[in-house]
């Protein structure tokens, strides 16, 4: 599913562990997956991250709209991406 390698996943980690730490992204379940939201001063933050996870993680939908994200998959993938970008 994801195509990082072990370190690239561990950096990629520790930045949405940042992201999560700043204390201005939220997450909640939707059909078919998770919308994460950011709050001013974290929006670039969490557009660039997503730009990154669309590169190796190519089975997820991802659907933008100003500061949120919204991002959605088929059959199993729902219940990996309600399990994954936890704070």
């Amino acid at each position: 599913m994801c195509t990082l390698t072990p370190s690239e996943l561990q950096d990629r980690g520790q930045a949405w562990r940042k992201l999560w730490a700043s204390g201005l992204l939220s997450r909640r379940r939707v059909p078919g997956g998770i919308r994460l939201r950011a709050q001013p001063g974290a929006a670039r933050a969490l557009l660039d991250l997503i730009d990154l996870e669309r590169e190796c993680c190519a089975w997820i939908d991802y659907a933008v709209e100003g500061t949120a994200v919204t991002l959605t998959a088929s059959g199993a993938g729902e219940e990996v991406l309600a399990g994954m970008f936890k704070p």
